[in-house]
């Protein structure tokens, strides 16, 4: 009797089972277009903006979204204006970007999405589509950015400890996202995701750091 209950009537269980597969396709077909919009905003960037500028300063600024870089940054900027961050945010800091690079190392294990290069590899063989890059040429596991998700975290972090300087850290991990596409690494998607998670990471370890040890009020800058 108990199982009877879940039976479904033969046209019941055909009207579910078309539902179903009328959403998988209608999620199919939204997921094609945001691809498509992804790359048309990809090549937007990497294309139309290229500047001999930009050029210089794209792979400089780039270089934020490298966790030993930012890292050591932070180290220095913690000695000379607050030396007391260097025990009370440092640890929480580091766990933080760990954290979202085992995400991000996950991630792309089980979404191996290619790299621009390797996407547009048969248009950039007709000579269909250009890609401007610097740097390493890139060709697998696109999705999502490593570097955008290290900026984003410590931008977040920072940004939530020095409410001052906010503008100017978003800035600067604004600036690392559009470098991985702007350099030919990295779709707009990635760097989205990459950053949301990073960002995301940081949020929560704020919230349980305050939880937690209920800090007194942060310094302000």
């Amino acid at each position: 009797m108990y199982l009877d209950q879940f039976r479904w009537p033969p046209l019941t269980f055909s009207l579910h089972l078309v539902m179903v597969m009328a959403l998988a396709i209608g999620l199919k077909v939204q997921m094609e277009y945001l691809l498509t919009l992804d790359r048309a905003a990809f090549l937007w960037i990497n294309n139309q903006w290229a500047t001999p500028y930009l050029d210089i300063f794209f792979p400089i600024i780039t270089w934020l979204g490298n966790g030993w870089i930012i890292i050591s940054m932070v180290v220095i900027f913690f000695a000379l204006k607050r030396p007391a961050f260097l025990r009370q945010h440092l640890p929480w800091l580091i766990a933080v970007m760990l954290l979202g690079g085992l995400c991000i190392f996950a991630l792309k294990k089980m979404i191996p999405r290619p790299r621009p290069l390797s996407d547009f590899a048969p248009l950039i063989e007709a000579g269909k589509v250009h890609i401007h890059v610097l740097g390493q040429q890139l060709w697998y596991r696109s999705f999502p950015s490593g570097h955008a998700q290290t900026a984003f975290a410590a931008g977040t972090y920072l940004s939530l400890l020095l409410p001052r300087w906010t503008l100017l850290f978003l800035s600067l991990t604004m600036g690392v996202g559009l470098s991985r596409i702007y350099m030919g690494a990295h779709f707009p998607l990635d760097c989205i995701i990459g950053g949301l998670i990073g960002a995301v990471l940081a949020l929560g370890a704020w919230l349980v750091r305050k939880k937690v040890l209920k800090p007194s009020a942060p310094l302000q800058s």
